[in-house]
Parts: structure tokens; sequence; C-alpha cells
């Protein structure tokens, strides 16, 4: 299959200072990719050039096959749902719904039943006609998201649209939400700066970091196969060893001695335990390697030491991408 979304080669420069370098990647029609990190990645800038509302130093952005880099906003196949969900006030859920439908001039019953259609369908027929005021959160972002999936955009920007909700709610959300893309088969891009929700959410992962993409790729790869220092630690578990190289949290062994160890070793100190959905996770201070890390592991104390060890043929050098 062909690429539906081409972005080639964009930068933004801002007073001297570089915000985006030399941005580029594809997509086939109907994938998501989640682009994750920290603040001040460069994630908004990104969006923003995406969707019209600011200008790219250079590069270009093609989507199913037509280059829109200096097409207006209001002009871009290009659909935006926000942290905020940003809903009329004045306006109930159906109104909501159909107001981009309205905007572009198509008969008001047809309209009206499409808009009821995706409302139904999204399980929110009790509140067609509740305002946002009456809504819960959860509610009211689902009315923002078929709002935009409604004008079948060509490409669908999700700024963090779950860090307002509790994390119930955004667990159950973020199932639901990618049911509903994969149903629309809509492309998308889906930034957050939460590693769980980049997983869940993407068929591919990007780690954006000082504005230039360090990796792209299916999750499996960018948890077990870090190209780099920062992916390793902004989104996988293991250690960061000397020589640019990495071994993986599943390839780490542990021993409460260090004597005769035939393998790489590196004493720990277990530092507390914690308990994550069901299952008992030890915290480990690395003293050699200035780190921490979490491991599943079977003891009852804090503050004891530990030795962790793995192969060598297990210990990964980190590389470059291509």
């Amino acid at each position: 299959m062909s690429s539906y979304i081409d972005i080639n080669q964009i930068s933004k420069t801002f007073k001297d200072k570089e915000i985006l370098t030399n941005v580029t990647f594809s997509l086939k029609k109907g994938e998501i990719l989640s682009v994750v990190g920290a603040s001040g990645s460069g994630k908004s800038t990104f969006l923003r050039i995406l969707a019209g509302l600011e200008s790219a130093t250079t590069g270009k952005m093609i989507i199913d096959g037509k280059d829109i880099s200096s097409i207006k906003p209001q002009n871009r196949p290009i659909g935006m749902v926000f942290q905020q969900p940003l809903l009329f006030p004045h306006m109930n859920v159906l109104e909501n719904v159909m107001y981009g439908l309205e905007m572009k001039g198509k008969s008001k019953g047809e309209n009206k039943q499409k808009a009821k259609d995706y409302i139904e369908r999204v399980g929110l027929g009790g509140v067609m006609h509740h305002y946002p005021s009456e809504l819960s959160g959860g509610q009211e972002q689902r009315v923002s998201l078929i709002r935009s999936l409604i004008l079948k955009p060509k490409l669908l920007l999700l700024d963090e649209p779950f860090s307002s909700l509790d994390l119930k709610r955004r667990k159950e959300l973020r199932q639901w939400m990618r049911t509903m893309l994969k149903e629309e088969e809509t492309t998308v891009l889906f930034v957050t700066h939460d590693r769980d929700e980049a997983y869940e959410m993407g068929d591919l992962i990007g780690v954006l970091n000082e504005g230039s993409f360090l990796q792209i790729g299916p999750p499996e790869e960018i948890y077990y196969r870090p190209r780099s220092p920062f992916v390793a630690s902004f989104m996988s578990d293991g250690l960061v060893l000397q020589q640019q190289q990495f071994i993986h949290a599943s390839h780490l062994s542990v021993s409460s001695t260090d004597q005769h160890l035939p393998f790489p070793n590196w004493k720990g100190t277990v530092l507390q335990k914690l308990f994550v959905a069901g299952t008992n996770i030890y915290e480990i201070w690395v003293e050699e390697l200035n780190q921490k890390l979490n491991l599943p592991l079977e003891m009852n104390t804090s503050n004891e030491t530990i030795w962790l060890f793995g192969m060598k043929e297990n210990i990964q050098t980190f590389q470059k991408e291509e």
C-alpha cells in the first residue's frame, strides 16, 4: 500500500532558534502515529504547522497526493481535537455535531440525520439535546471527536485529548477512540506525553526530542529495540550502559550475591515496593549507572542489596536511524 501522508523535511526556525529539524515520515491510510516527547520537544509546533496555524520555514506536506503546504487552514482536509473539547456552550450535542456539516452548506435534513446517526453510534443518544454544561468530561470529548470525524478528514490531529480526564476515564476513552478511528479508517497523528497511552493508541510510535524524530517504528520495536539512550530511557525499561549500550529489563536476572557470576552484572539497591496493576514491582537504584529501574521481583524487604545480571548477547548497541 502506497503512502497517504508524506511529511518531507519540515523545519521551523524562530528568532534563530530551530524548533523543528527536517521532520520526515510517511503514513498509510488508516494508520495511527503516536507522537510522544517531553515538554518543549516541538510537538505542539508541529501540529500547528500541519493544521496551517503556523507556517514551516522549509518542507512540504503531501496528503493523498496533494501538496497542502500553502493551503489556508480552513481549506485543509484536516480535523483537530484539542486537550479541551471546545464545544459551543450555547448549542446542544446535536447542534454541535451538525455545525461543521452546516458550514459546508448541505441540506439541513440530511445533516441532522447524519449527526443523529453518529451520536447514536457512540452511545450518546440519551443526551443528544443536552448542552455541554450538562455532560461529563468523557461525554464532551466524544462529542468533540465525532464533530471532527463526521467531516471525514483525510488527517485527524489529536492534541493530548485525554489530559483533562481522570485515569479511569482516560483508559476507557482511549480504547473506545481507537476502535472508532479504526472503524472510520481515519489517518491520525495522536500527540501525548504519556508512554502507555502512546503504545495503546499507535500503530506506529514517533519519539520526538528537541525538534527531531529520534525513532519511528512499531510499538514492539520502540520498546524492545530503542535506537538511542533517550528513546531507551523515555520509552523502554532497562539499563542504559556505557559505550552506547542497552540491556532490556526482560533480559535481566537477579542474584542475592555477585560471587562467581559469569555474566555482566550491576549492583542494585531495592528502594521501595510498588503495587502496579495487581503486580508487586520493586524500584531499584543502580548507583554505578545513576539510574532507577522497576522490576517485578519476589522479595519482602526494602533497602536490600541485589545484583542484576544478563548475558552479553542480550546487550544491544544503539544504532542511529538511517
